[in-house]
């Protein structure tokens, strides 16, 4: 008969989260932009975050300008950072997060420019070939 072969016992697998992400073996720290985007996602059924993101011209913004609606939707990210005592956002101007803001806006596919440029869901080139 053959000789039994003894195989080492594999490593358990982690049984909590926090064990879970301690073998996690690539790892970056969240970007900006990351960090704005998951305060985005928590904040999308707020009625009125929605309404400061909704306008693609200045005559349609809840403020009268599409600058300080973002400025505005930025300042709710901001609140919502400094209520959970965040400070990778609490500190930080609004322009910078309505900036990162665009970033993640722009990963949906929903900025103000791209959806500025829609027609009954089609995207229309706006440039001039004639």
């Amino acid at each position: 008969m053959g000789q039994l072969i003894q195989k080492p016992a594999p490593h358990p697998l982690p049984i909590t989260t926090a064990e879970l992400e301690a073998h996690l073996k690539v790892f970056h720290e969240p970007t900006l932009n990351d960090v704005v985007h998951s305060y985005h996602v928590a904040l999308w059924e707020n009625a009125q975050y929605r309404r400061y993101l909704d306008a693609v011209y200045d005559e349609d913004a809840v403020e009268g300008s599409l600058a300080l609606d973002s400025g505005e939707a930025a300042r709710m990210i901001r609140e919502r950072a400094k209520d959970t005592n965040d400070q990778r956002l609490s500190v930080k101007k609004l322009a910078t997060i309505a900036k990162a803001l665009n970033v993640v806006l722009r990963r949906y596919g929903i900025s103000r420019k791209e959806r500025a440029r829609e027609v009954a869901g089609q995207i229309v080139d706006m440039s001039d070939n004639g």
